[in-house]
């Protein structure tokens, strides 16, 4: 069994990783990560200064620009000696401290020659050279150029750059201060927190840390992988992963700046060995944990030794098989999460699905179990894990290991447990239920492929008793596109990209937010007495236990709320959809049963949406912006992906160089508890009349309503803009994105109100109060 040999090498010499073995940081660059500066970061120059504000305020911009921005410069201060674009940006890797390990790679993106591959001239999957065949002839094997290469970010000297200004040192204390804060809700509340706003709300972290497995002084991180497609219409496929750093509060650690590139697997074909491709970067992270990584904590002025603690992992289906080496959801153990719930499949058919109630009249071996209730549904654990993998690898045939492989749902060992077993959660738990696409991607493919009766009809089925499957019509479909498209002026820009006619772009790249908008938004209105009722039902049931989940901040009462509404939900699906029919089974799909994970993954992790892969796909979609070689783009990325860290690792010893975005652009009234007025303002004082001049004199109680001025916009506290009719009617209906609708609290219950336009008013005032 050469692959399982192979994976269990891959994991043991991660495990035994040293920094000392060459594999990772070497020279200068290791004897930095272990005794770094215990000084603030200064530039005296003010020329080097401005030339790397100038190189970070281009980032989307060619050499060329930076070249001839510079020429302006030193035309107009004839003494300022402005660095060149390179050599710019060999002061910023210098400054930052971070650099990147280039290792081989096959040129078909089979493999990367590291660790048992470390020694190999020829791809062991298509045997394609390492090396440059003709160099190799011509210099008589002396030269031995790399055909291909790939490059690898070390985390651990970023890690100590956000150490070295007081500002971002402090942001990095966020994690303690909210641990001590959730113990005493914990106290106060019984054992519950307030609210699952974070991944530190949920049991486990909370366990782990009164188990003192993780100190005040270690780093939680929590790592992403997916696949990309740089291009829409060529062969552009590669595979990014990232680190975000979970210290960070989430209002922080999700952004640009603070999100970190680790590797870009170059494509355009798939890997076949992953795990070679994330060796180094997970190598090195073992390393650190082994050795502990020194910092220096500038607010504090005091050095420490952190740990790094993998916290969890976040991927799409095929992404988590890189990291987990489960079977995939086409097996018969096929969940994400290692739950003991088996699949069921149809004779004849390979395919697994996780179908809870037994067919009628099923007998095939194997998946012929009673009924599972849905209550039942929980996550695996590492000691069941570590059992089962000791039974696969344990195996003597080939045969053997297949059958165990059907049984345990593992193909082998998963390259995490390379890390240090005390400094990462085990698995299954580090793995995390991913709401983007499951809510994004899989149940709304889920929900059109039934309403629009795509699944394969079987010999003995019919089409037309499905009743769900509203639009077979031609006419029904159109008519829901048109009212889709119709919809988009009611949507704020909040919503993101507004939904398209489905009819015409649902098979165009219409994007995830776009489905769930269209899905989850705005088909339970759509649908109502278009779909059957019961069908109706179940369906409102499915959305308001996600919209819960989807929250940001999710309160006990509400999860279980969720909960209550998700486990109703499941076994009425398959009653409506399935019917316990054998030639039914692949309706119900593998994303049916993750749904029913995610109250209890929010109690165990904390909301979803804070270990969701959004982060990745934003990363995903602004390096992509960044490349300036379309010729040659997966270098270009690398290259891209390191300027982006070195850059980071720079703003957070120096914020001064990414000064905040301004909030409140142009004319604005700051008011009180957040809210603030913004333009457009009228010109002159409006005096009121009619209805209006009534209500707000009786209101003020004045003999005569003041005149006013009107204004256009008010920022809410949570950062979110409302608008007005004064505003929206000056726009054509094809521009508008409404967001003048509000809910209010009127009269002891909430309404829906139109805004016509916002004013300030006065209601307690002085004798020469102003008309403003």
């Amino acid at each position: 069994l050469p692959k399982l040999q192979r994976s269990l090498h891959f994991v043991r010499d991660i495990r035994n990783a040293s920094l000392d073995d060459g594999e990772g940081l070497t020279g200068e660059q290791l004897a930095y990560l272990r005794n770094p500066p215990t000084e603030p970061l200064r530039i005296e120059d003010p020329s080097t200064e401005l030339a790397l504000s100038m190189f970070i305020a281009l980032e989307h911009s060619s050499e060329s620009t930076y070249t001839k921005i510079r020429q302006a410069a030193q035309k107009a201060f004839p003494t300022s000696k402005l660095p060149t674009f390179h050599q710019t940006k060999r002061i910023l890797a210098n400054l930052s401290g971070v650099t990147s390990v280039m290792k081989h790679m096959c040129v078909n993106s089979c493999a990367a020659f590291v660790g048992p591959l470390s020694n190999f001239d020829a791809c062991p999957e298509c045997s394609k050279p390492r090396y440059d065949q003709v160099k190799l002839q011509r210099t008589n094997g002396r030269i031995k150029q790399p055909r291909a290469v790939f490059h690898t970010i070390p985390i651990a000297p970023q890690l100590q750059a956000l150490w070295r200004h007081p500002e971002t040192a402090e942001k990095m204390c966020y994690r303690e201060k909210r641990t001590q804060q959730l113990f005493q809700e914990i106290r106060r509340n019984g054992g519950l927190v307030d609210a699952y706003d974070d991944v530190f709300c949920g049991a486990t972290y909370l366990h782990v840390v009164a188990e003192n497995r993780i100190r005040p002084d270690d780093i939680l991180l929590m790592l992403s992988i997916d696949g990309a497609q740089l291009y829409e219409s060529k062969e552009s496929d590669c595979w990014i992963y990232i680190w975000i750093i979970l210290d960070l509060s989430p209002d922080h650690r999700y952004k640009k700046k603070h999100v970190l590139p680790s590797a870009i697997i170059p494509g355009p074909k798939k890997p076949k060995i992953i795990d070679s491709f994330l060796f180094p970067g997970l190598h090195h992270l073992s390393a650190v944990q082994r050795e502990g990584l020194r910092v220096w904590d500038t607010s504090q002025d005091r050095k420490f030794i952190s740990r790094p603690f993998l916290f969890l992992a976040c991927a799409d289906g095929p992404g988590l098989l890189t990291l987990s080496n489960f079977v995939g959801h086409q097996g018969k153990n096929g969940c994400r999460l290692l739950c003991p719930v088996k699949g069921r499949r149809k004779p004849g058919a390979p395919q697994y699905y996780p179908v809870l109630l037994k067919p009628n009249s099923y007998s095939l071996t194997g998946c012929d179990h009673p009924d599972v209730n849905v209550y039942d549904i929980g996550p695996g654990n590492s000691h069941a894990y570590c059992e089962q993998l000791v039974h696969l690898i344990s195996s003597h045939t080939q045969h053997e290991y297949e059958r165990r492989r059907l049984e345990t749902g593992i193909v082998g060992p998963s390259i995490l447990l390379g890390l240090q077993p005390h400094l990462i959660q085990g698995i299954p738990e580090v793995f995390s239920s991913e709401l983007m696409h499951l809510s994004g991607a899989n149940m709304a493919a889920l929900w059109l492929d039934l309403w629009r009766g795509k699944f394969d009809c079987a010999p003995t089925d019919n089409k037309s008793s499905w009743h769900w499957a509203i639009f077979r019509d031609r006419d029904t479909w159109e008519a829901h596109g048109l009212a889709v498209a119709a919809c988009k002026m009611y949507l704020p820009g909040s919503f993101d990209v507004a939904p398209r006619n489905p009819c015409l772009h649902a098979n165009s790249w219409y994007k995830a937010t776009e489905y769930i908008t269209w899905i989850h938004n705005l088909c339970p209105a759509l649908l109502y007495g278009v779909l059957p009722d019961h069908v109706w039902h179940n369906f409102c049931k499915f959305v308001a236990g996600l919209r819960i989940m989807s929250q940001y901040s999710i309160t006990p009462s509400q999860l279980r709320r969720a909960s209550q509404l998700i486990s109703q939900w499941a076994p009425e699906f398959e009653r409506i959809f399935y019917q316990r029919r054998i030639d039914h089974i692949p309706f119900v799909h593998p994303c049916v049963h993750l749904t029913c994970h995610l109250p209890s993954e929010a109690a165990r992790v904390g909301s979803p949406i804070c270990s969701s892969q959004w982060t990745m796909e934003r990363t995903i979609g602004n390096l992509g912006q960044e490349i300036q070689q379309p010729s040659d783009p997966f270098s270009n990325l690398a290259q891209q992906g390191i300027r982006r860290c070195q850059v980071n690792a720079l703003k957070a010893m120096l914020p001064h160089l990414d000064p905040p975005e301004n909030m409140n652009p142009r004319a604005l009234v700051s008011l009180s508890n957040g809210y603030i007025l913004l333009a457009k303002r009228d010109k002159r004082l409006t005096t009121l009349r009619g209805a209006e001049a009534t209500i707000i004199s009786d209101y003020l109680n004045l003999l005569h309503a003041p005149r006013i001025w009107q204004w256009a916009r008010l920022r809410l506290p949570n950062g979110q803009i409302a608008r007005s009719e004064y505003q929206e009617l000056q726009k054509s209906p094809e521009e508008i994105r409404m967001a003048r609708n509000v809910k209010i609290f009127l009269n002891g219950r909430d309404r829906m109100a139109e805004v016509r336009y916002y004013a300030r008013l006065i209601v307690q005032a002085a004798d020469n109060h102003s008309d403003d």
